[in-house]
């Protein structure tokens, strides 16, 4: 009988440090590189970005803006420069997104990791602020699933 209650232990606390294995770690504890990674990033060619509608992770999805650029900053760190804000593109300014805030939806990208609140404070990107690369050249860009 003692023997039974062992195992029955043993296998209760193999499936709880299973369990304990699987369970994510605490919001916010990730860098948005090691957010990245988790999203299986692709590679892209630069000149199929430009051009797609930039979506808010929410499950109306509504439209943040549109990728203008893919930039190299003066860090070495790859930026999406959105066209963001304004109304019907009148009105908007550009603003750099580290490539690890984003994700590919289908034929959008979507922000994941910025509220359009903090988008809204980011400064507006200058023409200095690094050097666009060329459309030809590939770039590794996360995956993500509808929000809804």
């Amino acid at each position: 009988m003692p023997l039974r209650y062992a195992s029955i232990l043993a296998i209760g606390l193999l499936c709880a440090a299973g369990a304990a294995a699987d369970t994510p770690a605490a919001p916010g504890t990730l860098t948005l590189s090691e957010k990245s990674a988790r999203r299986f990033p692709q590679p892209v060619r630069v000149g199929d970005l430009i051009g797609r509608r930039v979506l808010e992770p929410v499950p109306a999805q509504p439209v943040l803006g549109r990728v203008a650029a893919i930039v190299r900053n003066p860090q070495g760190h790859i930026d999406v420069v959105v066209r963001y804000g304004g109304l019907l593109g009148l009105g908007s300014r550009p603003i750099a997104v580290p490539v690890e805030a984003v994700a590919l939806l289908g034929e959008h990208v979507a922000v994941l990791d910025f509220t359009p609140d903090q988008l809204s404070a980011f400064p507006s990107a200058s023409a200095d602020g690094g050097t666009a690369l060329p459309a030809d050249e590939r770039i590794r860009v996360g995956l993500t699933k509808p929000f809804h």
